[in-house]
């Protein structure tokens, strides 16, 4: 079986401990893979990457393309390869983890996610641009947007628990529709008709902004 490769630029956890900087281009994290997430300069709003193109939703709701010349603070990416696929009609948020469990031979290393299809209900969040705020305080305050009887993808990774400092625990996923005007760091679904994909990971690359100086001088507590 051939796994899905995964590239991370800093981590979960530099962007959880304040660091917001944009330190690689979109063109950049596209060298590494088709499919990903990511946030924008200041942590602004929420990147989907899906195909090859680079979407970012706004905390206003709005959908753009991405240029291949603005950067990004965090960004996961996978080459994907399918190790699972099934067709489902009654996916949730909180069925998902059971569904992944199941259907996976090893729960120890992350997977690549891709879900298609129509969708009863979505709901989705974005952060404001240049923020300096704790991340907290940031994903509190975060408007949340909801749609329904929509289609679209969603794409993230999932990730086991002692990998948590990387990745975050459990699943970290995005979505956007279909006619690319909806779109952000997903929160809640409820599936109608869906394509389920995961991609067990079997290679990590690991960057950090190492020649940036306000990196390289934050403390991460």
């Amino acid at each position: 079986m051939k796994t899905s490769k995964i590239f991370q630029h800093n981590t979960y956890t530099t962007l959880y401990g304040g660091f917001y900087e944009g330190t690689i281009t979109a063109g950049e994290v596209l060298k590494h893979g088709l499919n990903g997430i990511g946030t924008l300069d200041g942590a602004d709003g929420e990147v989907i990457i899906l195909n090859g193109h680079v979407y970012h939703g706004s905390n206003e709701n709005q959908v753009r393309l991405v240029s291949y010349d603005e950067t990004m603070p965090y960004a996961a990416v996978v080459e994907h390869h399918v190790s699972v696929a099934t067709d489902l009609t009654d996916l949730t948020s909180e069925t998902i983890e059971s569904l992944l469990t199941e259907r996976i031979t090893n729960a120890n290393v992350p997977y690549s996610v891709l879900i298609s299809g129509t969708f009863k209900s979505i709901e989705i969040s974005s952060k404001p641009p240049r923020n300096t705020a704790p991340y907290l305080d940031i994903l509190a305050k975060q408007p949340h947007f909801t749609k329904e009887n929509i289609s679209g993808t969603i794409v993230g990774i999932w990730s086991p628990k002692h990998l948590e400092s990387l990745y975050g625990n459990g699943f970290h996923l995005h979505f956007i529709s279909d006619d690319r005007t909806f779109g952000a760091h997903l929160v809640h679904f409820v599936g109608d008709k869906l394509h389920v994909e995961f991609g067990q990971v079997g290679q990590i690359e690991q960057e950090f902004a190492e020649d940036n100086a306000s990196f390289n001088k934050l403390s991460f507590d």
